[in-house]
C-alpha cells in the first residue's frame, strides 16, 4: 500500500471519473471499469468516498464522521480517515490532482 500524506487542512480529494457504484444490503461496491477492478465499502467508508467531492477536507470528513457515528471521544478517527483515502488512492479511485 502506498502512504499519501494528507494536509487534513487543506487537501480536498476527488472521486475518480468513470467509477460504478452498486448498493448490496450495507455494502457498497466501487467497480472501475477502467482498471477491471472491484472495491467493497463498509458504511464508514463509504460515507468517506461520498464526502470525497473536492469540497471536503479530510478534517471536514471526521466532522461528519463523529456527527453520523457513535465513535468514543477518544478513537483516533483521523488516522482511520488517512488510512481510507491511502486505500483509496492505492487502488487508483481518486483522481490524482487533490
Amino acid at each position: 500500500m502506498i502512504e499519501i500524506p494528507y494536509d487534513r487542512n487543506t487537501q480536498k480529494p476527488v472521486r475518480k471519473q468513470g467509477i460504478i457504484i452498486q448498493e448490496i444490503g450495507h455494502e457498497t461496491l466501487l467497480y472501475d471499469a477502467q482498471g477491471k477492478t472491484v472495491h467493497v465499502l463498509n458504511p464508514t467508508a463509504k460515507l468517506i468516498w461520498q464526502l470525497c467531492d473536492g469540497a471536503h477536507t479530510a478534517e471536514d470528513m471526521e466532522r461528519t464522521i463523529r456527527s453520523k457515528f457513535s465513535v468514543a471521544s477518544d478513537h483516533d478517527v483521523s488516522a482511520d480517515i488517512q488510512r481510507t483515502l491511502s486505500v483509496f488512492a492505492d487502488k487508483g479511485v481518486l483522481a490524482e490532482k487533490l
